[in-house]
């Protein structure tokens, strides 16, 4: 079971004593629930929790009871606690002080599905627990799951006090509605349509590190230093084993002497930022991230890192390929492709 705290990097970014404050209240919460049912905290990633059990009901009735503690009324909006999480079941090869394979990194995946406050379990999941919960359970739409080879049905566990799914219905409509619109939706020559607007940035550093949960309470007091307002950035993503953080070349020594040195595994300098800002819809579209991505593959751009923080789209390439690929995903949105 993966959980995951909905906008702390963006709080985190605006008010670090806030966003401290309420992950304290997270933890303080759901960690008697955990161990109520009989749960293991493999690791807790900042803001995120990854957690074992024996059994898929146990996981599915502690992260039910994990939402019910999570609705304790807010003093301030600031202050309410939004959670996704996501359960799949499966092998794992358990090390000193981790768990590894397929099961974790798809349940990882799984988990960004679910909505603040929501509940997305695997079908594996669904097949051991649909007649021993009192909950309904609703199939999602089929969606590639990233790093995932094989197709894995997701299904959403309808918890009583959340409202009825017209997104999701939205959602449907846009995918199903005709043959024509799910096909031209998702084909290179109709994605263009989809973009709202496209940014190039050059002098950016990616830096790669082992996750651990003294990077996002760093990474919340470096951001601070951050002057958005002059047009600096700061972008991270954060996967089981690692977290990839982009930053202003010019600030990196900034960043460097603010998180944990012992976590640096990498740095990539002379990188550019091609940022596309598209419409919320697109979050449901199978298919959107795998073309754009697609484009630059087949013109030997290597994409060094692809953050989806919606409502963008941002890849990094090296900077010798910035022009090149920002003319190529500009192509897209004309009816014949810039040359390059």
């Amino acid at each position: 079971m993966f959980t995951d705290i909905v906008g702390y990097t963006t709080l985190a970014q605006q008010n670090e004593a806030s966003a401290l404050r309420l992950l304290k209240k997270h933890n303080r919460l759901i960690r008697p629930v955990i161990s109520h049912y009989r749960g293991r905290e493999v690791k807790n990633m900042g803001d995120a929790f990854l957690v074992e059990f024996d059994s898929a009901l146990d996981a599915t009735e502690c992260s039910i009871a994990i939402q019910k503690a999570l609705r304790t009324p807010a003093t301030s909006p600031k202050d309410k606690l939004r959670v996704r999480i996501g359960i799949h079941v499966g092998d794992v090869i358990h090390t000193r002080n981790d768990v590894l394979g397929d099961a974790v990194n798809i349940a990882s995946r799984i988990e960004p599905l679910a909505e603040g406050g929501g509940i997305c379990i695997s079908e594996q999941v669904y097949d051991q627990v649909r007649n021993k919960i009192s909950y309904p359970m609703v199939k999602l739409e089929s969606r590639n799951l990233k790093n995932v080879t094989f197709p894995i049905d997701v299904y959403r566990v309808q918890l009583p006090w959340q409202p009825q799914r017209e997104q999701q219905k939205k959602a449907n409509d846009l995918m199903t509605s005709s043959a024509t619109t799910t096909v031209k939706s998702v084909e290179r020559e109709t994605i263009g349509r989809f973009f709202l607007n496209l940014t190039l940035r050059n002098h950016i550093t990616v830096v790669k590190m082992k996750n651990d949960p003294e990077i996002p309470v760093a990474l919340a007091k470096f951001s601070q230093s951050v002057s958005y307002g002059a047009g600096e950035t700061l972008n991270f993503v954060s996967a089981v084993e690692t977290m990839s953080i982009a930053v202003d070349s010019k600030n990196l020594e900034r960043l460097l002497a603010t998180v944990p040195r012992k976590n640096l595994l990498e740095i990539y300098p002379k990188q550019a930022m091609i940022i596309v800002s598209v419409p919320d819809e697109t979050l449901f579209m199978p298919g959107f991230v795998s073309i754009i991505s697609g484009e630059l593959a087949k013109n030997k751009v290597n994409i060094l890192e692809y953050f989806t923080s919606t409502p963008q789209q941002i890849v990094i390439v090296d900077e010798k390929d910035a022009l090149k690929s920002y003319n190529l995903l500009q192509g897209l949105t004309t009816e014949e492709p810039l040359t390059t």
